[in-house]
């Protein structure tokens, strides 16, 4: 390849690579501008679309009081008398017509439908028995998007009804179009709008000819701004998922907007931008190769002047016009060589020109061989080229007409001899600068090993305190409607993941839980136990009739299966808001802290018990001590008392009672952060060895509703763990009234009495109970499933601990074949069946998911590792496996049967 063709390739490869890394520079930055585009889009339509829905919402929540304060209403409702409803209903319907809602439906407590303002009491209602039950439970309001059974969306609010008494009688549901939100969008955002349901059917939209392009074409599962073609038209299209009020996603909301336009404005800008690119490198190579062409143009002439005197031939010319230039002066030089040769005598050409052949063999080889050795060997060598150089140049016999192939051969010997040498020499040398590079090699590749695994455990560590802390309640005010108190929480974990933790909930309208917690040790193994022992606490706690109870259970939990010892401190209160009155269980935590009134700190000392998961059966004392409004009890953990200073010098539970003296606002939040900014200002630099985790809770006042009756729930008889005072506990701690103890004496309808051995019968005289459900393949089934549970268990007089168990067993399994065995989204039935003889309760679940038996197929934990080197996932189906006494599995048909059996002991 010639020279100049060299020349012009690298240039035409440069060049190319320049203009290719401009392109990719260029593509990247649009790329950025379009999601920063996308993202702004998204939000923005996001939020436009829920102001205007919430706008509906509130038209709907303005006229909900017309339904609430129709007593002769309500009444009708009571008596369950549809007639009655619809007359006293008359002016109330043309109220709520006025202020724009559309239908309105009242459902009893049972599930039916009483009153339709539609006319037709044999509709499907809007709200199913369950969130009937749901409502009226909790007393609270339900709102948001739902689609009614012609499958149209629609904004609804469902409100309890209840009478003078205070007793809720059933709900009332008003609903509104969603049309006009819809033509709002379109007038603001001048794009077209639909509603679609979750297969991507539309219900409703602007432009019905503009939604035949995007028929079943379109996904709701997640938001996203896509360009969509259709022939020469170019769309813009944005979706983003709609939830119901339980934060199911049941369709999305998709605006279109013409960008046929500016799609096509960008085409031609971007194809004239490569045309131009592509004409400019055609002429700058163009140009490049005429230039090329002419410089080279001497060399040209004296490559072929040298060829011609190769071969011997003198008679080609040499024409330079030019010789300013390094390619002139060489053309120049060719021709006084050309010169210089026709003069030179014939033999003495001949013989001169053989000596050079030789020197200029020796030299190029050694030369060679001097770029392949290190810095000694080549200077070795060129030392030995100058010796050969000079024994050559030395006069030999040939010279005075002897023979002179002998000095040649002579310097042919030294040559080789030498270069022989100096090989062998290099090749020894090589050998063992290999060996210790191939050593070099072997131990660089085990680092790179060793910090890809670091890498990927760091990573699975960041996923774990991300998870660990999204886990924990990090929504605050988290009850904002209720004024009579006021609750904070922090957690600073000391590494990845903590093993610290806070929690605190609703026991029932009048009671509030709140737990705070601190495992042993840190890390993964330590976050893990007090993840289980949060759950253990927040599950037991409704179910309990003292925190005493309740810490009982959950030790004993914790200390049977501990094979890695690990124990935590607990601290567990619930407040009756109706008197600030705190019963509170302490398990080795350390002492509460209350601001008082006056200023004061006071530390509650007087009851304290073992860490949770030392012993098993242990009891445990409830204690109690009473807010006043605006007074505060704080929590904390050892993180805080025990954290340290580059002296080694704690910062001490005195230094932490002298500042909550000082804090000027008790506000919870203000108070966790007082504490914080004092901690960190006395530790300063150094590390932070353990985690920091606080929880505030501030009285504000009585509740307003003191005189309401209280609900009656149900108790699990956590056997084993009876309560302090027995029966004289209002079943969330607290000390029951007098009229309620009373009252205590006689058993709730609610809760089963206990069946005796004697006043069961035997199980081969008994007939088989049974009890059958089929339930989709939606985890949200599981709420019904667990009805059907709770309700088989009572009926049967069983223990209701073999309830818990089996609820639990049935929501691991359940929940696995419905994500992990149906591979497309249709809906599928899953049958599960009850069996009790007396004497064994057997449990089936049939389905007709994947092939897959899970007590087979499924890894066994090694519960004696630790908890890093432990495998993600197992736990499940091993607490099934505990629970139950016998499992079975089989496949026939296309159908899995899962079989659980316990044996009911008398």
């Amino acid at each position: 390849m010639l020279l100049r063709t060299r020349v012009t390739l690298i240039v035409t490869v440069t060049y190319s690579l320049l203009v290719a890394g401009l392109f990719f520079a260029g593509l990247k930055n649009e790329e950025l501008a379009d999601e920063r585009y996308v993202q702004a889009t998204l939000n923005g339509q996001q939020i436009f679309w829920d102001k205007l829905v919430e706008n509906t919402v509130q038209r709907l929540e303005a006229a909900a009081p017309l339904l609430t304060a129709n007593q002769e209403m309500i009444a009708a409702i009571a008596r369950k008398s549809p007639s009655e409803a619809r007359e006293a209903m008359a002016p109330t319907i043309a109220g709520l017509a006025r202020r724009g809602v559309g239908r309105a439906e009242i459902v009893g407590l049972d599930g039916d439908l009483l009153y339709s303002s539609q006319g037709s009491l044999l509709d499907t209602p809007l709200v199913d028995a369950g969130t009937v039950r749901l409502i009226a439970e909790s007393g609270k309001a339900r709102t948001g998007i739902t689609q009614n059974s012609d499958k149209q969306f629609i904004a609804a609010i469902t409100v309890p009804l209840a009478g003078l008494d205070g007793t809720v009688v059933g709900v009332a549901t008003i609903v509104s179009d969603l049309r006009p939100p819809l033509e709002e969008f379109k007038a603001s955002t001048g794009s077209d709008v639909f509603l679609v349901d979750r297969v991507g059917q539309m219900t409703d939209g602007t432009n019905d000819l503009l939604w035949k392009v995007f028929e079943s074409k379109i996904s709701v599962r997640k938001s996203r701004l896509e360009s969509w073609r259709d022939g020469s038209r170019f769309y813009s299209v944005v979706v983003f998922p709609l939830s119901d009020g339980e934060g199911r996603v049941i369709g999305a909301l998709v605006s279109v907007r013409d960008s046929t336009e500016t799609q096509a404005r960008q085409h031609e800008i971007r194809m004239i931008a490569i045309g131009a690119v592509g004409l400019f490198l055609v002429f700058v190579l163009a140009v490049f190769s005429v230039y090329l062409r002419r410089s080279f143009d001497p060399l040209d002439q004296a490559i072929a002047v040298l060829n011609a005197l190769s071969r011997g031939d003198t008679s080609v010319m040499l024409d330079v016009r030019h010789d300013n230039d390094e390619i002139g002066r060489i053309a120049s030089t060719v021709g006084v060589f050309r010169e210089n040769a026709i003069k030179i005598d014939l033999l003495e050409e001949r013989r001169e020109r053989q000596r050079r052949r030789q020197e200029l063999f020796i030299r190029l080889q050694m030369l060679r061989l001097s770029e392949m050795l290190e810095q000694d060997a080549r200077e070795a060598v060129l030392d030995d080229l100058k010796q050969i150089e000079e024994l050559s140049s030395r006069p030999t016999a040939g010279a005075e007409g002897g023979d002179g192939s002998k000095g040649e051969l002579e310097v042919l010997a030294v040559a080789f001899q030498t270069m022989s040498s100096r090989i062998r020499e290099q090749h020894e040398r090589l050998e063992s600068l290999i060996a210790e590079r191939t050593r070099d090699v072997e131990i660089l590749r085990e680092a790179l090993r060793t910090r890809d695994q670091l890498a990927a455990l760091r990573q699975e560590l960041d996923f774990a305190r991300e998870l660990q802390l999204s886990s924990l309640p990090q929504v605050f005010p988290p009850f904002p409607e209720r004024g009579e108190f006021q609750i904070h929480a922090s957690m600073v974990p000391a590494k990845e993941v903590g093993g610290d933790f806070y929690d605190f909930f609703l026991i029932d309208h009048h009671h509030l839980g709140f737990v705070i917690g601190d495992a042993s040790g840190k890390g993964v193994p330590a976050a893990m136990f007090i993840a289980i022992t949060r759950s253990l606490v927040k599950a037991v706690a409704p179910l309990s009739s003292s925190p005493g109870e309740c810490m009982a259970f959950v030790n004993t939990m914790l200390a049977r299966d501990n094979p890695q010892t690990l124990f935590a401190t607990c601290f567990y209160g619930v407040l009756d808001t109706r008197s600030g009155e705190v019963g509170f269980c302490n398990a080795g935590h350390p002492p509460p802290m209350i601001l008082r009134a006056d200023g004061s700190v006071q530390a509650i000392r007087d009851v304290s018990g073992v860490a949770l998961g030392v012993l098993e059966d242990l009891e445990y004392e409830t204690g109690t001590f009473t807010l006043n409004p605006g007074e505060v009890v704080h929590l904390y953990t050892d993180g805080v008392t025990e954290a340290q200073n580059s002296a080694d010098a704690l910062y001490d539970e005195p230094r932490l009672i002298a500042e909550l003296g000082g804090t000027e606002d008790s506000n919870p939040e203000a108070v966790i952060a007082g504490v914080l900014r004092s901690v960190e200002a006395f530790v300063g630099n150094a590390p932070q060895f353990d985690d920091i985790t606080m929880l505030t809770l501030r009285f504000d006042q009585a509740s307003m509703e003191a005189d309401a009756p209280m609900e009656v729930r149900p108790r699990l008889m956590l056997t084993g763990f009876q309560a302090p005072g027995g029966n004289d506990m209002d079943g969330r701690g607290m000390p029951a009234p007098a009229d309620e103890i009373a009252a205590a004496s006689v058993p709730p309808a609610i809760v089963p009495p206990a069946v005796t051995p004697a006043q069961r019968p035997p199980f081969q005289d008994m007939e088989p109970k049974r009890a059958a459900m089929v339930i989709g393949n939606d985890v949200a089934e599981l709420e019904r499933l667990a009805d059907l549970v709770d309700v088989f268990i009572e009926e049967n007089g069983l223990p209701e601990k073999l309830a818990f168990n089996l609820n639990v067993c049935l929501d691991e399994l359940i929940t696995n074949i419905i994500s992990y065995g149906y591979d497309d989204e249709d809906a599928h039935e899953i049958q599960v069946e009850f069996v009790y003889d007396g004497r064994e309760f057997v449990t089936r679940i049939i389905d007709d998911a994947k092939e897959y038996d899970p007590f087979t197929e499924a890894p066994i934990p090694d519960l004696d590792l630790d908890v890093e080197d432990r495998p993600i996932g197992g736990l499940g189906v091993f607490l099934v496996k505990e629970f139950m006494d016998g499992t079975e599995y089989a496949h026939e048909g296309g159908r899995n049967t899962t079989t659980l059996r316990k044996t009911i002991s008398a």
